[in-house]
């Protein structure tokens, strides 16, 4: 459970970033970035079991979104500060 705790964060995290990004450059590039990796991990590990995929229920999957709206609102009104898009590519 605890690595599906921290998976929940990051994927939280990167959902705030992409959504304080405003330049469609940036976002396509990020895009790019993911299906590449996606298409490289099919490959690397073409058999993976039907069990070992950790799937969110759409509860999960709703409360995360609901977690970053309510952080895109208090980025907007300057109660909360994102990292800006340099940061993010510089991490992936």
């Amino acid at each position: 459970m605890n690595n599906a705790m921290s998976l929940e964060a990051v994927q939280t995290e990167l959902i705030r970033d992409i959504l304080n990004v405003s330049d469609v450059l940036i976002l396509e590039k990020i895009r790019k970035i993911l299906r590449n990796e996606e298409k490289f991990a099919e490959q690397s590990n073409p058999c993976v079991a039907e069990e070992e995929v950790p799937y969110m229920t759409k509860a999960e999957i709703l409360q995360n979104f609901d977690q970053a709206c309510k952080e895109l609102k208090l980025n907007l009104e300057g109660k909360l500060e994102f990292k800006d898009a340099e940061e993010l590519l510089d991490e992936l």
